[in-house]
């Protein structure tokens, strides 16, 4: 695996801090708190602003993973290095989940928020999305999670959003085009040329980052009050502490052994950081995510195919 991360980036001149897009997310967090906090009413009508972001962005998630993986596999010359990759990302993630979920419980049980909260979860009523999960989770074999990955149909997965088929339709899709040779070079240069034009529509939409985490934030802090989110402050503490332990620790001694720097890369990935922040959600930082390690200098078949497996196990 490529690990390569340059702690400078050619490229043209970086613009000034006030014209920076992470800048203008952060004032729309801010401004979104305020109007949330003081009109309510107002701050909860500013939903469809932010839901509207986050379906855009999703909306390019799908053929970005796609064509990414489609062309970085296509256009490597030994397929074998592709597939270590893939074991290697395979194994990392298993082993960050497990660590990551045993930091959590013994967290939770140190600090123990929830004693004091009369509450019996056996008596607690789930519907919607909530209620469809754990029924899924509690009816569902080992098995099914391996024929899951094989899509009913080529669309399907585009469809649904399923980034876990999408990322197994890319992989086999690339390596038959690698496996033809000349004859799909064809082909390789049109995904090449719909990569850039969907990154462009990317570029587009980005723009409204800052209207997202606004309508986002003031919806939040709209409807839930401060005064909800401030008795949950302490939990939302313990998550935040947690998930950076983890990561300086975790990720960043991996990082450290392999001679990179984790607190350059939160430098280097502070827009999308601020994104997830004040979007309350990941996907809209995956394009972005991919196009900064590209120009960080790791490998385009490293990328598309690590950074999009990492987020199906979120």
């Amino acid at each position: 695996m490529d690990t390569t991360m340059h702690s400078e980036t050619t490229g043209p001149v970086r613009k000034r801090w006030y014209r920076q897009l992470y800048f203008w997310v952060l004032i729309a967090i801010v401004a979104g708190v305020i109007v949330g906090w003081l009109a309510p009413s107002t701050g909860e009508a500013m939903q469809p602003i932010g839901t509207t972001f986050v379906e855009a962005m999703r909306m390019l998630i799908g053929p970005i993973v796609f064509l990414t993986i489609v062309g970085g596999i296509a256009s490597v010359a030994d397929l074998k290095k592709v597939g270590a990759t893939g074991l290697k990302a395979l194994g990392y993630f298993q082993i960050g989940t497990i660590c990551a979920m045993l930091l959590g419980l013994v967290a939770i049980n140190i600090f123990r928020l929830g004693d004091g909260v009369n509450a019996d979860a056996s008596q607690i009523e789930t519907t919607g999305k909530a209620a469809e999960l754990i029924e899924k989770g509690e009816n569902q074999q080992w098995w099914e999670f391996l024929t899951h990955i094989i899509p009913g149909s080529m669309a399907a997965p585009f469809v649904e959003g399923d980034i876990l088929q999408i990322i197994f339709m890319a992989v086999i899709f690339g390596i038959a085009l690698n496996a033809v040779g000349k004859i799909g070079a064809p082909v390789l240069d049109m995904v090449q040329r719909l990569t850039a034009i969907v990154f462009k529509v990317l570029n587009f939409i980005m723009k409204a980052a800052p209207l997202g985490a606004f309508g986002a934030m003031a919806f939040a802090v709209g409807k839930y009050g401060v005064e909800t989110l401030s008795s949950l402050g302490w939990l939302i503490l313990l998550f935040y502490g947690t998930s950076i332990i983890f990561v300086i620790v975790f990720l960043g001694g991996i990082m450290a052994f392999l001679g990179l720097n984790i607190f350059k890369m939160f430098k280097h990935f502070k827009e999308e950081l601020l994104l997830i922040l004040g979007t309350s959600t990941a996907e809209p930082a995956l394009p972005g995510l991919m196009r900064k390690l590209e120009h960080a200098g790791v490998k385009k078949e490293t990328v598309g195919l690590v950074v999009p497996t990492g987020y199906s196990f979120k």
